[in-house]
């Protein structure tokens, strides 16, 4: 069966074509989620037929969406966002694939999907148990607890690992869902400027240099020796850190999946996690797996269709 999935992002927006497992073709269009997302969605069907024509595939029945934020997947509705794509919650995308392109429509949050892909066909193939952590922009989590996909009552369970509370008195900086204390308000990208240029160090810093400080960049110049990257990027490892003990407590994983744009970084995260878990980690029969994701592009697309054999 061909599917296609999207991967709605904040600054992108990838589409695939998927046949067994398998990406057949893909394409990537730049965003702009502050925009909203109808003006995006004649851009998207125009990538969704030109994929089909160019990989010649047979019939492509459905249509599986990647959304940031919390979404109603029986209602296949978004139901909140955290500033990206504000007014989806008033369309009905199931609709709108009906109508424009014939195929039926399921949708669901980007970072389950990343997990159902990773799960099925990467790093978490085989477990039971597993975690998928997402670092950049933000500080995305899932978890799949005895084979099944975790969801909750409201859509939230699993998925806000971001925003459990690691710094409980420190108010200067609030993070993206409107709070103060989360691990994505203590370290990820959109934080990460801000800390770097009211750090004193920044004037000697090479930091300084480039065109946006962003977590590659951090870590890219650490390697270097560079003073202030060094405290930055030990910084955000120790909050990643403790978010990742906190997952492990709540959702007992045997495996824990690091994704996301930093994880080509996985020589330095892996290593680093393993010994803060065995650190700082309450687990008397021993101590997840931790591995770098398989596919960190495409893992939600591959999830995505993934919808329609659940």
């Amino acid at each position: 069966m061909n599917v296609i999935g999207i991967d709605l992002g904040g600054t992108r927006i990838k589409t695939g074509i998927v046949a067994d497992g398998r990406l057949l073709a893909s394409a990537v269009m730049e965003a702009a989620a502050g925009k909203g997302l109808r003006v995006h969605l004649p851009f998207i069907k125009d990538h969704i037929l030109r994929l089909m024509k160019q990989t010649h595939t047979g019939p492509v029945s459905s249509l599986g969406m990647a959304f940031p934020g919390l979404v109603d997947t029986g209602q296949n509705r978004v139901i909140g966002t955290s500033g990206k794509y504000e007014h989806a919650p008033a369309l009905d995308l199931a609709a709108w694939a009906c109508q424009e392109l014939g195929m039926a429509f399921k949708m669901e949050n980007d970072a389950r999907l990343a997990c159902l892909g990773e799960w099925k066909y990467g790093a978490g193939n085989g477990s039971s148990d597993m975690v998928m952590v997402t670092l950049g922009t933000g500080y995305g989590t899932a978890a799949i607890i005895n084979g099944q996909i975790l969801r909750g009552k409201h859509f939230q369970a699993g998925i806000l690992g971001g925003h459990f509370i690691i710094d409980f008195t420190n108010k200067d900086r609030i993070c993206s869902c409107g709070k103060y204390g989360c691990v994505e308000a203590v370290a990820s990208t959109w934080m990460i400027g801000e800390a770097a240029r009211k750090n004193p160090l920044f004037e000697q810093s090479r930091l300084k240099e480039v065109s946006r400080i962003d977590l590659a960049a951090i870590f890219d110049l650490s390697k270097r020796g560079d003073a202030l990257a060094m405290v930055l990027q030990n910084h955000c490892l120790k909050a990643w850190g403790v978010g990742l003990v906190n997952l492990i407590h709540a959702y007992d994983p045997e495996v824990i999946v690091i994704g996301g744009g930093i994880s080509n970084a996985s020589d330095t995260l892996i290593p680093y996690f393993d010994r803060f878990i065995a650190e700082r980690a309450w687990c008397p029969w021993g101590q997840p797996l931790i591995r770098p994701a398989q596919y960190p592009d495409t893992a939600a697309i591959l999830g995505a269709t993934l919808l329609f054999e659940c």
